[in-house]
């Protein structure tokens, strides 16, 4: 019983489903409100005054600019990203070698490191 239930509960819902998508489709269809379409490239040129040429070439200008002064600041950032990076790089590195010191003269007995992190020197 429950099966069947399940098979018209699923039946019902596929079947809004599908008539949903056919309401969805039949309005595309039907739809009229499209721009035309045009592939002439004469359609879409406009040709500009002396004038509005002269401003378009000093937009095109002051554009051209802001492009070079934005790629020298992001040059300089990489090269503070590269610098910072290498710093980064030779202070993990002096890290490892003070904690290997500090492993070498702890296993010699010379240091003890507590469980709160200090460290004493043993007296021999």
């Amino acid at each position: 019983m429950k099966r069947f239930q399940a098979m018209i509960a699923a039946t019902i819902t596929t079947g809004l489903i599908v008539l949903g998508m056919m309401v969805i489709g039949v309005e595309a269809a039907a739809n009229t409100d499209t721009a035309p379409v045009s592939n002439s490239a004469a359609a879409a040129t406009v040709v500009p005054t002396g004038s509005t040429t002269n401003q378009i070439q000093s937009q095109i200008n002051q554009l051209q600019n802001l492009i070079k002064q934005y790629q020298s600041r992001e040059q300089q950032y990489q090269t503070e990203i590269s610098k910072l990076s290498q710093q980064l790089s030779d202070s993990g590195t002096q890290v490892n070698q003070l904690q290997d010191i500090l492993t070498q003269l702890q296993q010699r007995g010379v240091i003890q490191i507590t469980a709160d992190g200090q460290i004493q020197v043993r007296e021999r």
